[in-house]
């Protein structure tokens, strides 16, 4: 069964539709109930009947009698159906009668006001409260404009940005903090409409109101005073609708109008000075449906990216783009080498490594990282390549370069981890001097918490417990004595309750209040936990002879008393 329950009559045979209703008039369909929800059960002549539902549909339904085994229909279930459709229409009277008495309005809302006012009073009050309050007027104009019919779709558009910037700037047509989060709060509701477009497949109307704002908004970029980077990423923002649009294969004259519109506007200086031109050309790639409009469009790309590199040895989005372009006219060749010729670039050499890991080409893939860190590149680059060429000598099992781009990967991240692998690949007969080199490049370090607990660390996991000794009594720290304490405690009794005693004798007499108390009583505690009970006592006593006056510390020295 599968149907709506309120077309019953349509969906059985006449013979069960009038025994049913000759059942229910009799009363003969009895202790209707929902068993549980959307499942119904009745008795009908002393048959059981089931109904499910599924929202307004019947889903499926049984009866124990013969005629529905026989036929998979008959009155009883049909007289049940027709009970269970009256209780929903009564339930649904009971509802609406609820909600009625529960309507009165108890407050005066905008929502009461809404439901009760004469539209025709409303619109004119609108219209006069739009021609009084400009900021009104727009939001209304941004909210419906995609409503209005009889205007030509972009230029309603263009007139709503314009009104817009010339509300929001200043007499000297500069833009202020407070004008530039208006002109946002207008470009956020046509973004949400541009979304709203895009799921309903509307990519016309989308791209009137992204070309809109690219158009319009990007010669006023220069005159934003504040946010002016939040504002600019609106227009970002409409491109990436706009090439979003293009992955949803639109009809071919909405590519060529894209692709003119781009060809238009793209020269102009000021998208060149907004860094937006390459947008441009990224929707030009997309929409491009011509060898002859690829060949204009790397020729387009070949000027700028050689302006960049005379300007500032830059032009990397350019190039990019260009090897896109000559991929897709299918000259492999020529892109590989525009490749190699700016392999210094850290954008072209990303490419690069990932168009090798798309081609599963683990070789050059390798060579590349190499080629990188010989470069200078930035730090958090060569950290990436770092990781990338542990993670191929992993792969590959290669032990030398495990080791290598471990141990850069540790004293770059001070991580004991990497230590670790480095020390896994590297022959127990090495290991000793892997870890004195290792120690000492640490050594030669400038003194930081970080380097210090990496330090101490290391000491640990290779057990050299006598130099981890030297070493805490050489940074004297309290934080990490409490660290080492239970390992040094059962090797160097003494040496340890000594450093105990020295260290928080002087944190004592170089600080005071209840902080101090606090963290002479928490390492106090923390001693206790080691079985340490007789040592705290003498520490606790030591220091409450030494600084009577200091109630607030005596009073946390007293807890440990014994």
């Amino acid at each position: 069964m599968n149907f709506l329950l309120r077309k019953l009559e349509n969906e059985v045979p006449e013979s069960a539709l009038l025994e049913g209703e000759a059942l229910l008039e009799d009363g003969a369909v009895e202790g209707l109930h929902e068993l549980e929800k959307q499942l119904w059960i009745a008795q009908s002549e002393g048959f059981e009947v089931e109904v499910q539902l599924s929202g307004q549909k019947v889903s499926a339904g049984t009866c124990e009698c013969g005629t529905f085994k026989k036929s998979g229909i008959c009155g009883h279930l049909t007289g049940t159906l027709l009970q269970v459709r009256q209780r929903q229409q009564q339930q649904k009277e009971k509802r609406e009668q609820k909600k009625k008495a529960t309507d009165n309005p108890q407050r005066l809302t905008t929502g009461v006001v809404l439901d009760q006012v004469d539209p025709a009073e409303l619109i004119g009050f609108v219209r006069e409260y739009a021609r009084t309050n400009r900021n009104f007027a727009i939001a209304l104009k941004a909210r419906f404009a995609s409503s209005v019919s009889n205007l030509n779709s972009k230029e309603k558009y263009l007139q709503l940005l314009d009104t817009t910037i010339n509300a929001v700037r200043k007499s000297d047509r500069q833009i202020t903090l407070r004008g530039a989060q208006r002109l946002s709060k207008v470009l956020d509701e046509l973004h949400q409409q541009m979304e709203q477009h895009l799921d309903a497949g509307n990519l016309v109307e989308l791209a009137d109101i992204a070309l809109s704002i690219i158009e319009k908004i990007s010669p006023v970029l220069s005159k934003v005073q504040q946010r002016r980077e939040q504002v600019r990423s609106r227009v970002v923002g409409a491109f990436d609708y706009l090439l979003e649009l293009v992955e949803r294969s639109p009809a071919p004259q909405l590519l060529r109008r894209l692709w003119a519109d781009c060809q238009r506007e793209y020269p102009k200086r000021t998208y060149q000075s907004n860094q937006l031109d390459r947008y441009f050309f990224k929707l030009m790639l997309k929409t491009a449906q011509e060898s002859s409009q690829l060949e204009a469009l790397l020729g387009t790309l070949e000027e700028r990216a050689s302006q960049e590199e005379e300007k500032n040895g830059a032009g990397a989005d350019y190039i990019l783009l260009q090897i896109a372009v000559l991929e897709q006219l299918d000259r492999v060749e020529k892109a590989r080498k525009l490749i190699e010729a700016h392999l210094t670039s850290p954008d072209i050499l990303e490419f690069a490594i990932k168009q090798a890991q798309r081609q599963n080409n683990r070789p050059r893939e390798k060579a590349l990282a190499q080629i990188g860190l010989r470069l200078d590149l930035p730090e958090d680059y060569k950290d990436q390549l770092e990781a990338l060429l542990l993670q191929l000598a992993e792969a590959e099992a290669d032990l030398n370069s495990i080791k290598t781009y471990a141990l850069l990967q540790f004293f770059r991240k001070l991580d004991l981890q990497f230590y670790k692998k480095a020390r896994e690949a590297t022959p127990k007969t090495e290991r000793p001097a892997l870890f004195e080199n290792t120690l000492a490049q640490l050594r030669q370090r400038p003194y930081s918490a970080e380097l210090r607990n990496t330090l101490a660390g290391l000491l640990l996991a290779e057990e050299q417990w006598a130099i981890l000794m030297a070493y805490t009594e050489e940074v004297q720290s309290l934080d990490l004595l409490g660290e080492v304490d239970e390992t040094l405690l059962s090797r160097f009794p003494e040496r340890v309750k000594q450093l105990y005693r020295q260290l928080l004798h002087e944190y004592a007499r170089h600080y005071v209040g209840p902080k101090t108390a606090r963290r002479i009583a928490l390492a106090l505690r923390h001693l206790q936990s080691l079985n340490a009970q007789k040592f705290v006592s003498e520490l606790a006593q030591e220091l409450r002879e030494q600084y009577p006056e200091r109630h607030t510390l005596t009073a946390e020295l007293s807890a440990f008393e014994e």
